[in-house]
Parts: C-alpha cells; structure tokens; sequence
C-alpha cells in the first residue's frame, strides 16, 4: 500500500531548544594506543537537562522528555554487540497532547548547527528499542537524513497518544585511523508529521463515517451528499447528550458567524449555512428570489447579497464557488420530500447571487435521518427557505422545525440563515466541533493584543475586561460586533448585548424585589424624541440613564447615531436607513445625508434597526425569553419588533411586554487583549 502523503508540522532543531537540550553531545578524538596497535575514539557527552520540550503548532500539540544526564565519556570503539550492551541509553518519549493524531514521527541524530563535525556519519552507529531492553539491529547513521528512528500514527486517545523509544549510540569498530583527529557535535531532534491536508469534503466525510453503527449522510441520485441527522443541541433534542450520532462535527467558524456544513457535491464543492439567524426581514412583495428576465431583485436577494456578503472576510475567489446555481424552483407538488426541478428560468447563478438560501428540499434532506423536531439544522426559531410554495406562500421553518408554507412573503418577518457554497478543494482546519470548528485557510487571522477592535469582523463575539469581573470572564455579559462605520483611525465599532436588558422592581409593601426584561418602547413611537416622557417605565429614557449610569465601562462608549426609518408591511428593508428603497445599498445610504432617513436619535444607548445584522433572536436563556423591540417603525404609532419565536411585525409603541437588547457605538481607541472572537472565546477588551 502506497504510504500516505505527509507534510511537516514541526520539527525541534530550533538554537535554542538545542542550547538547552543537548541529548547527545558527542566530542571525538582519537589517540595512539600501543596495546592494541591502532586508534580508538574517546567520546564525551555535554550536559543535558530533563526539561520537557512542548510543541504547538496549530491543533497540533506534543511534549517530548528525555531521561537524566548519560555518561558517553572513555567510550572505545565497539562491536555491535558491545555497543548494545554497554552504551547509555538515551529515553525519548512522545506524547500527542493535541486534537489531531500525528501520523509520522522522526528521530534524527544530526550534527549541531553553528559547530563543524569532521567524523563522518558512517562511523556512528546506533540502535533502538521501544521497551528499554530489546535492541533492534545496529545501524550505521546515514547522512543524507540523518533518521534514527521513524513511527506512526500516535492518536489523540489517552492510551494510544505516548511512545518510548530509547537510543543507544557508540562508535562503530571499524573507525580505524579514518576518524583520527576527528570531530562530531550531535543532537538528538524529533520531527512530527500529520496527513497531508485533506480537501474539506474529504476530511468532513472521513468523520461522519467512521462511526459504522451510525448513518450520518444521505447520498442523493444525482451524487450530492447531505449531512442528515440530529441535533446536537439538548433544548432541542432530549437525548442529544447520549446520542453517539448527533450531527456535531460540521461547524465552521468564518468571518465572524459560525456555519454548518450541510452538502458536498460531486466535484468537492460544499454548502454551509449559518448556525443562527442573522437578521429577520419579510421575504418580498412577491414569491421570487430573483427574477431573470427583468432583473428584479427580492428583498431577500438584496439583503443577502449586499448587506450580509459585505460582512464576509475574504469571500472572493478563494472561498465562494461561482460555478454552482441556487435552484429556487417551486415544487411540483406539496411533498417536501420531492426535490424542486432544476430549470433554466428559476436557477439562480452564483456569479450574480454569491449568498442564497437553502429550499424546502435541503432543508428536509438534513432530517431525513431522523425528523424535523430533532433535526440539526432546527434551532428553534422561524426561518425563510429560498422557494416558492405556490404563487403567494414561500417555504419557511417553524419554531418547532417543521416546514410550513401559510404565511405571506409580504408581510410575515422570520429569520434569515445565509448559505453560500465553499470551492472545490478548500482546506478546513480545525476539528468541527463547536467548541473546536473548523476555519477556513483563508479566515484563520484572529486579533492580537493591542489590536483595534475596529479590524475586527461583523460578528465576533466580545467581553470587557473590568475591575468588576475580578479577572473571571465567564459571568461578565457577552456582546456581538454589529458593524465599523467611519474611515481610518475614525472608526467607531457597533455592538450589541447579545442578552436582554433587565431591572429591578421592589414591592414597597412586602420589601419583594423581582427581575423584569420588559418596558414599553417609549411615549412616542420614535425612539427618544424631543418631547417623549423622562420615565423609567420606558425603554428609550431608561437605558440612557439609570441602566447607562450603572455601565462599568462607560470611558469606552461614545454618543452615536441610530437611524429611524418606517418600514411597513410591503416595504423594503432598506427604508429603515434610506430615504427610498432604490439601488442604493444602505451602507451608501448611511454614508451619504442626502440619501439616509431624516430621523435619528442621538445617543448613547440605542437599539438595532430592522434588518440590520443580528437584529433578530441570537439566543434562547432563561433571561431572554421575551420578544424585543427594534428602534424601527412600522407607522406613526408602532414599532417592529422580532418575537422570542423568532417571528417578528409590529407592537404599539406602549405595548408593555417588549424587552430590548440595547446597543453601543465603542470608541476607536478601544483594543484587544486576548481571545479569538467566538462565542465560546470571546475577545477581551480594554
């Protein structure tokens, strides 16, 4: 069998790992000797510690230990069953501490960079054992690799991830007067190798199918492979815990959103879709994603295509696949399980459409293997799918996760889960776990210290470091970066609380305090208006007072602008920024005073405006089960808002049970201190 293709990971030749660890020193000199009436070699080790090397590279981590000093001094040249007996052994010991099995490893006696050995290689001799008694065959070191010793697959379980191997080396017997005055300065070095990076359809594959008891894929007719199973999530699936074969191995964490891996086609291509919705917005006015024959753009394609493919890092031809189509064909009848024909008048490109949305079919096929409730892709809140059901209903999901058709496209508000299609090919690194996702090769940069959060990505997930949290992060609140506006070192970051405001209230009579996370919008429905009421019972004064007062890290936020737009039932998202809802993306609109709406508060706690990023339901807490308002309006007397559901429309502006998750503009000079901006590590900021 042909062996694998490997690629070094790491090696320990570094300088100043071989100033410390000087396994095997060697010094050799020989002198006259009338007893035996030619030369001999005398060999003489440097000292050498017992540190332990420890090595990270990526996900892949190992230590490496060497037993006590050994003694090579006064050593004669010896036979080879001299030299097994009487040598000193030198113990090495590997162990694999990573996430990753490293497939090969190298054991090589070379000589010392910055020092000049003139003993030639072949007049060192060597042997191993891997029990510390049986020595192999001897050998002669050969200089063109210098390997002693080479092993295999040292995995990541506890008792397959450490080998021993031990070291003898002597001087071989036939040295003679060849090696007279001759030198050598060696060093032990270990190399480790993993498996030449598979292609990111292989590697995804290669773990759905190494468990036989369970099938975790579905193979379509036309070849296409779809991840199908359930969840991993235990508010979702009861025994997700016990469930050796949930769907948890297929996330990727790219530019801010975490994704699943959902499809691998025939060619190596693959479709991912975010985990979470990232905005809510009606679908159109109409049921068509993209109308070809007269250019018309739904509501839905322009969202996707411009607000959110604008928050993508590096989505150019490295990542996204342009080649494939996004088939938005209504079905032929009301089956979900009937795939919709793929026809020339409703396959939508790729090369116009670089973002789209999964239809009723992918979205079944991701359940077939168990059912909607369970399914991994159900999160528990509603969603738009990409096709028409008839010619009024487009396909969504429900909260519960099952597929549903009953709502209007015009004036029903559900979640929005972008899906893109990775190219042929693309490298994935990582684990696939949400604790541990993937990334792709082009997206692995994450902020370092003293970093500007501005660089940052809409998306990643920040903690402020306080004196309040007395160095423990864990129970300091969790914020999302919505967005950078400004140019150069004027840069201001957006953020949003990803759980709900909340205050106290006290019974005067029986000394009760209870928690509440709800308030009427404000007296008005305009968000802070000159003239609306300075009362507590309202989101709009409260937030800008006693909750902004009690803030422990209020030297970071500076006043910002939150536009205020009406979007009615059958209107474009973009009025919730624009004046109109022409061609003008509405970062064009936020960036040009003659384009952008007239009204705005001006402030330093406002709320997210409607079809903004993350301006949706983001989590599902015991405190955060409550719909909330968004500071857009629906007309002269209400405003929208997104339900705990997921769902969302409209609330008169002093409808009581509405909490908010309020939102700030950071300063410029606001900087990164540690973290990698997922949800499960955040950034820490100054």
């Amino acid at each position: 069998m042909e062996e694998p293709r490997l690629i070094k990971k790491l090696s320990l030749t570094d300088k100043a790992i071989l100033r410390q660890k000087k396994i095997l020193i060697v010094a050799v000199m020989f002198v006259v000797t009338l007893f035996i009436g030619s030369s001999y070699a005398l060999l003489t080790n440097f000292d050498k510690t017992s540190e332990v090397i420890n090595i990270k590279v990526g996900n892949m981590n190992a230590s490496v230990t060497t037993n006590e000093s050994i003694s090579l001094e006064n050593k004669l040249p010896e036979t080879d069953a001299s030299g097994k007996q009487n040598a000193t052994p030198v113990e090495i010991t590997i162990t694999n501490t990573g996430t990753i099995n490293i497939q090969k490893y190298e054991i090589k006696l070379l000589s010392e960079e910055g020092k000049t050995s003139t003993l030639e290689y072949q007049y060192i001799k060597y042997a191993i054992s891997l029990d510390g008694t049986n020595y192999l065959e001897a050998k002669n070191l050969n200089d063109s690799n210098n390997i002693v010793y080479t092993g295999y697959n040292l995995k990541t379980d506890n008792n397959k991830n450490t080998k021993d191997i031990y070291v003898k080396v002597w001087i071989d017997e036939t040295a003679g007067n060849n090696g007279l005055n001759k030198t050598f300065y060696g060093a032990l070095s270990v190399d480790l190798y993993q498996k030449a990076e598979l292609p990111g359809s292989e590697k995804i594959l290669e773990v759905a199918n190494s468990i036989p008891s369970c099938t975790r894929t579905v193979t379509d007719d036309d070849g296409i492979v779809y991840i199908s199973g359930n969840s991993d999530n235990p508010s979702i699936y009861s025994n997700a815990a016990t469930d050796d074969c949930v769907i948890d191995f297929n996330y990727v964490w790219w530019s801010g959103k975490m994704w699943r891996i959902t499809a691998i086609y025939p060619d190596g291509a693959m479709k991912m879709v975010t985990d979470n919705n990232i905005t809510s917005i009606a679908f159109n006015d109409t049921v068509t994603y993209y109308d070809k024959t007269n250019g018309t753009k739904s509501y839905m394609f322009q969202w996707l295509n411009e607000d959110f493919l604008d928050t993508l890092y590096n989505h150019g031809s490295d990542v996204i696949d342009t080649t494939k189509y996004w088939n938005a064909t209504m079905p032929a009848n009301t089956n979900i399980t009937t795939k919709p024909a793929e026809t020339d008048a409703t396959m939508i490109p790729t090369t116009t459409s670089p973002v789209g949305l999964l239809n009723s079919y992918e979205y079944y096929k991701s359940y077939q293997n168990t059912n909607s409730s369970n399914g991994y892709l159900n999160i528990g809140f509603y969603l738009w799918l990409l096709n028409p059901r008839n010619a009024s209903r487009v396909w969504n999901v429900k909260n519960d996760g099952r597929s549903d058709n009953n709502d209007s496209s015009t004036t029903s508000t559900y979640g929005v889960r972008p899906s893109v299609y990775l190219k042929s090919g693309i490298s994935l690194s990582g684990v696939g776990t949400k604790e541990n996702p993937y990334r792709l090769s082009s997206d692995y940069y994450v902020g370092t210290i003293n970093d500007n959060l501005y660089t940052r990505h809409s998306g990643e997930y920040i903690k402020f470091d306080t004196d309040g949290n007395n160095g423990n992060y864990d129970a300091a609140p969790l914020y999302r970066i919505v967005g950078v506006e400004g140019e150069r070192d004027a840069r201001i970051t957006k953020i949003v609380a990803m759980d709900y405001a909340t205050y106290d209230v006290t019974d005067t009579e029986t000394g009760t305090t209870t928690t509440n996370n709800t308030k009427k919008f404000a007296s008005t429905a305009t968000y802070g208006a000159t003239g609306n009421t300075n009362d507590n019972s309202y989101w709009d004064y409260y937030l800008n007072n006693d909750w902004y007062d009690n803030l422990s890290f209020k030297d970071k936020i500076l006043s910002g602008t939150y536009y205020i737009g009406t979007v009615g039932s059958t209107s474009n998202y973009k009025l919730s920024v624009c004046r109109t809802a022409t061609s003008d993306t509405t970062a064009i609109c936020i960036a040009n005073a003659e384009k952008r709406v007239t009204t705005s508060f001006i402030g330093i706690v406002g709320l997210l405006r409607y079809g903004e990023m993350f301006a949706t339901v983001q989590q599902n807490e015991s405190s955060s089960l409550a719909n909330i308002w968004l500071i857009s309006k629906y007309d002269s007397s209400k405003v929208r808002h997104v339900g705990k559901n997921g769902y969302g429309l409209y609330y008169k502006f002093d409808q009581s049970e509405i909490g908010v998750r309020p939102s700030y503009y950071l300063k410029s000079d606001v900087k990164i201190l540690s973290g990698s901006g997922t949800e499960l590590d955040p950034y820490i900021v100054d």
